[in-house]
């Protein structure tokens, strides 16, 4: 995909594919980002660009994704690596707590993404359980639904974390990984293609 003659595409993709980095490099089984027109992103127009190139945008990113809502102007949208996602969810202990939330007994994913997806769209907040498809640690989903007011804000968190943070930490640290070392690549590249193409080889070697 040459993205030279297309310099605001080929903003949003250098944001989408930092962001994401950690699904992209396969640490992380889900990214959830809100795409929108407002003027201090990607030229302005994330959301009439991802409209107009999905998939082209998903061909880059070597993920698949889903919309979990939709406003004018604005969408936010699930990235994902279908087959690290489908193993996160199928762990026994995190399947057992989705199925304690009302969510269907299978290790299939998409009857478990289109039961998040009408959560989504049903509900004013997203549902707390959506951090077991963002790769965060049990722990601190469950102890965030149950008593939000004991978990902790750490340094440069990411999410708020519950009881011993040591876990919690060593997982935010991969993930910030993950991000310095795409963001590494665009720097040091002489081109976008070029970035992209050596992203793609790490993506396949992963």
């Amino acid at each position: 995909m040459n993205q030279t003659g297309c310099p605001f595409l080929r903003q949003l993709l250098r944001y989408l594919l930092v962001k994401l980095a950690p699904v992209i490099l396969r640490v992380k089984p889900a990214g959830m980002l809100r795409l929108t027109n407002c003027r201090q992103l990607a030229g302005g127009r994330q959301y009439d660009l991802f409209c107009v190139h999905q998939r082209e945008v998903m061909e880059s990113l070597k993920l698949e994704c889903r919309i979990l809502r939709s406003e004018a102007g604005e969408s936010v949208v699930l990235f994902f690596d279908r087959a690290r996602l489908a193993r996160a969810l199928a762990e026994p202990e995190a399947a057992e707590f989705l199925q304690s939330c009302g969510y269907p007994a299978t290790q299939e994913l998409e009857p478990l993404l289109e039961e998040l997806s009408t959560r989504c769209r049903s509900g004013r907040e997203f549902p707390h359980e959506i951090g077991i498809f963002l790769g965060y640690p049990l722990k601190d989903v469950r102890g965030f639904i149950e008593n939000s007011a004991a978990c902790l804000a750490v340094p440069r968190g990411l999410w708020r974390v519950a009881g011993d943070p040591a876990e919690s930490l060593r997982v935010m640290e991969q993930y910030r990984c993950a991000e310095q070392t795409i963001q590494s690549v665009l720097e040091r590249s002489v081109s976008f293609d070029r970035a992209l193409s050596r992203i793609h080889r790490v993506i396949a070697a992963a």
